[in-house]
């Protein structure tokens, strides 16, 4: 399993997290009863992941 889920465990969490947040926005039609709350929720959540993923990442920018 190491071989198909690269990276760190945590990574994968907070992935499985936000798509499960983004997922029960979309069940329960916001993104058509409330898009501007729906697309704010999109862009936090994808952002709080892209943030978490570079503060945990051991790769260095020179």
């Amino acid at each position: 399993m190491r071989k198909i889920f690269l990276g760190l465990p945590s990574h994968w969490f907070m992935i499985v997290i936000i798509t499960a947040i983004i997922f029960a926005c979309g069940i329960n039609k916001m993104h058509v009863s409330n898009f501007n709350l729906f697309i704010s929720i999109v862009f936090i959540s994808i952002a709080v992941l892209v943030s978490f993923v570079l503060k945990t990442s051991k790769q260095k920018i020179d």
